[in-house]
């Protein structure tokens, strides 16, 4: 039996098979919501997308995803031909035909659009962007803490393809993770161009030694929202917090470690590489963050 878990594994719920989807205008079933085969970010990845989290209502840190998205679109050259603000209505939009409230999330994605001919120049992609909203119901839920596997692909330099684009293009993360999962792990912890811990394939990575809590140097890593909002909770929570470069004998010998992403919150790390991490389950400076960090979302859902 594969009893694998993942940073964003979540309860089974029967409703997603009846969600109403958000495809370029119209609000359309789940069988309904494709896009063209000549769509430029099926036929080659070349689109950005970000990813929310419904709480009471509200979703975390609204702006700053959209504000996100919109700079991913920039960076690569990609006009959304919306506002920020319509984005959001897009959004709100699904979400109110879908009824949710609460536990749901989000996948807004851009791509630019349907192209004439089937090869990769941008100038052959005549009609769009395609925009979709996806929001399903979504309940966090995880059975034990991750293991992690060091693989041999790499966070790479901003000139290759940066890290901190939440581009369509993803499959040096999906190969890592297959290499993660042939090791026998549940996730890819991946090390940046000089050796340096850097990620996992989906989320920012986090270790604590001795009270300090330790990220990496932000150099290489995915531009994380959860990722910022921890480094804000420890600093003004007086909890040591360093943004450094640290070994992999520095992450096996860390008294905790977790994950960061905006689906999972914080997801605790049981070991890495066959290296028990501290007793293999949540930490207790873990389950601090945690907490800080849900009264933040309060505080901003106020």
């Amino acid at each position: 039996m594969d009893n694998s878990v993942t940073a964003h594994q979540a309860e089974e719920d029967e409703r997603n098979e009846h969600i109403l989807i958000y495809v370029n205008g119209k609000i359309v079933s789940k069988k309904e919501a494709v896009v063209s085969v000549y769509d430029s970010g099926f036929m080659l990845g070349d689109g950005v997308w970000e990813g929310l989290r419904l709480y009471k209502g509200r979703w975390a840190f609204l702006n700053q995803h959209i504000d996100r998205l919109f700079e991913a679109a920039k960076a690569i050259d990609l006009s959304i031909g919306i506002t920020k603000n319509q984005m959001i209505e897009v959004l709100e939009q699904t979400r109110l035909k879908n009824g949710m409230l609460d536990n749901a999330h989000a996948r807004l994605m851009v791509t630019r659009g349907v192209k004439v001919r089937p090869f990769q120049h941008p100038s052959l992609s005549k009609t769009g962007p395609s925009i979709v909203a996806i929001v399903e119901h979504s309940k966090p839920t995880l059975s034990r803490p991750i293991k992690l596997a060091t693989v041999p692909h790499i966070r790479g330099l901003p000139m290759s393809q940066d890290p901190k684009l939440n581009s369509h293009s993803k499959l040096n993360c999906i190969l890592a993770c297959i290499a993660a999962d042939k090791a026998g792990a549940d996730e890819a912890l991946m090390l940046d161009i000089h050796g340096f811990v850097n990620t996992t394939n989906a989320c920012n990575f986090f270790i604590v030694r001795q009270g300090e809590v330790w990220t990496s140097t932000g150099d290489y890593c995915m531009n994380g929202i959860t990722r910022q909002k921890v480094i804000e909770v420890c600093l003004e929570n007086k909890i040591p917090l360093f943004e450094k470069n640290f070994s992999l004998v520095d992450a096996y010998n860390a008294e905790e470690a977790f994950l960061t992403g905006t689906f999972g919150a914080q997801v605790p790390v049981a070991s890495i590489d066959g290296r028990l991490i501290g007793n293999g389950e949540t930490g207790k400076t873990t389950l601090k963050i945690r907490e800080l960090y849900f009264n933040l979302i309060e505080k901003h859902n106020r």
